[in-house]
């Protein structure tokens, strides 16, 4: 009985910090989670990785990789086949297929597209609906972008900017502010595939989860 009156109150724990704004940080569902306008090869190296932020499998067959430049003209750059289905914590890769200069990771793409990104444009990835669900900018002018805007790469060099916190921890910062939720690697870039090992996403900062399960137990 103690347990279940534990369970119960631990719920509404949770219940109250995502009101509070405490848990709501974490995005749950598809973001941008690395991506580069321009790499070794030059402008043309290009690639963008979306993964899954929610604790179950989302069928993205139908959405689409969208590309600003500076002057907000857009155009969808590629889009996923149907029938594709993300699991959860687990990745999915477009990349650049200029046969001169393009995309020049080991880590091959999941679908490649043929117009490439400006370094001062934006990017979008919206659902079968068209609904975009996350986006970054490099300027003003882009129409893809969130908050306040990430710098230019104009160097050809193997870098990316990732969806903090990175790396092993995942994507999950989301505060709809791009300069806030993304990191710079300047020559550390990561590509990730559906074939790569896919991570525990959690929809809720992993400190509040923590929380809850210190209560539960």
């Amino acid at each position: 009985m103690r347990k279940d009156s534990t369970f119960r109150f631990a719920v509404a724990l949770l219940a109250t910090l995502a009101v509070s704004g405490i848990a709501s940080i974490a995005s749950a569902g598809i973001v941008i989670s690395e991506f580069r306008t321009r790499g070794p090869g030059g402008g043309n190296d290009e690639f963008i990785e979306i993964w899954n932020n929610s604790g179950i499998a989302v069928a993205i067959g139908g959405y689409t990789l969208r590309g600003s430049n500076n002057a907000g003209v857009n155009s969808v750059r590629a889009t996923v086949p149907a029938a594709v289905v993300l699991g959860a914590g687990c990745y999915y890769l477009f990349t650049n297929s200029a046969t001169t200069g393009g995309y020049s990771g080991l880590v091959p793409g999941n679908t490649t597209f043929a117009t490439g990104i400006t370094d001062d444009g934006g990017i979008a990835i919206a659902d079968a609906a068209a609904v975009i669900l996350d986006q970054a900018g490099m300027s003003a002018g882009s129409l893809y972008k969130e908050g306040t805007i990430l710098a230019t790469t104009p160097l050809n060099n193997n870098q990316s900017y990732e969806r903090k916190p990175g790396g092993v921890s995942g994507n999950s910062l989301d505060t709809n502010n791009n300069a806030t939720d993304f990191l710079f690697n300047a020559a550390t870039s990561n590509p990730q595939n559906m074939a790569s090992l896919c991570l525990a996403a959690v929809p809720t900062r992993i400190s509040t989860w923590g929380q809850v399960k210190t209560i539960y137990r």
